[in-house]
């Protein structure tokens, strides 16, 4: 095989459609989700029908079709742009058609019918009290899906939900619900008068914090917010529109603090171990 490939294979390469390359290819390292693809080992990617490119919603990685072959498939450069190459009779939309795509709203997961179980046996697991998850049922910014008992935590303008596994064992799933505005985020305030606002990684440590300002006696008036990814920068930018005093309350790791770095000019509080909910855990003498 020619080990080089000219700029002319690169460009049509990175306008060969990946959905439909995907699907010829490798069909069996896919789940077909409405007009999108998902990896079977990571459902937190979506590649969308028609568009040359994948969005990974657990980090907001996104990458052309050259990208996600060398990223996520095994591809050396040179093999994903001669095998793109090869495909490329299906051509990126135009700008007024990616417009179109772009605007699609979030088709948000079904609620299971009945309680919640598995929400309420993840959630307290983790050392959040009952009465905590009720109140953010109540506030209709929680509950469990039914198709795969995932938690949902969608924000009240319902223009975007965090999705979080409920299996105890490996690495619980964490993503996005696709289609969601990218500058989207999850919040709840324990005052309409709140004006300052902690910006955690994830939902699960957007409470984890709350309850650990609850217990300690330190609580006031504020907003707890996920935006669902220290690499999030998009809705950092959004919430730096409003009239709240931030606060970062990302994770203690090397991300975190890439994120830290990005905005140096925010206050920011760090968890003692990994996340929030890890501090939380430790109060209440859970075992890691």
């Amino acid at each position: 095989m020619n080990n080089s490939v000219s700029k002319s294979q690169i460009h049509t390469a990175r306008q060969t459609d990946l959905y439909t390359f995907l699907l010829k290819y490798h069909a069996s390292n896919f789940i077909r989700e409405g007009n999108s693809l998902r990896p079977k080992d990571n459902h937190s990617i979506s590649i969308k029908n028609g568009y040359c490119g994948y969005r990974d919603f657990s980090n907001d990685e996104t990458g052309n079709s050259i990208e996600y072959l060398t990223r996520h498939m095994g591809y050396t450069f040179v093999t994903a742009v001669q095998a793109l190459a090869g495909e490329s009779t299906e051509k990126c939309p135009q700008n007024s058609q990616l417009d179109k795509i772009k605007s699609v709203p979030p088709r948000f997961p079904i609620p299971v019918d009945g309680t919640y179980k598995n929400l309420f046996a993840f959630l307290t697991n983790r050392g959040i009290p009952a009465g905590t998850i009720r109140m953010l049922i109540s506030q209709k910014i929680l509950y469990q899906e039914r198709e795969r008992n995932n938690i949902v935590f969608i924000n009240a303008e319902r223009d975007f939900a965090e999705l979080r596994g409920t299996y105890t064992y490996g690495k619980p799933f964490h993503g996005i619900v696709p289609d969601c505005r990218n500058d989207g985020f999850w919040w709840f305030r324990t005052s309409r008068a709140a004006c300052k606002a902690y910006i955690c990684e994830a939902a699960v440590d957007a409470i984890s914090l709350f309850e650990l300002h609850r217990l300690r006696g330190t609580n006031e008036p504020a907003y707890y917010i996920s935006i669902a990814g220290a690499a999030k920068q998009t809705a950092i930018g959004r919430l730096r529109g409003s009239t709240l005093s931030l606060i970062l309350a990302v994770d203690n790791d090397a991300a975190g603090q890439q994120c830290r770095d990005r905005n140096p000019d925010l206050e920011y509080i760090l968890p003692k171990h990994k996340d929030w909910n890890d501090d939380l855990q430790t109060l209440q003498g859970y075992t890691h």
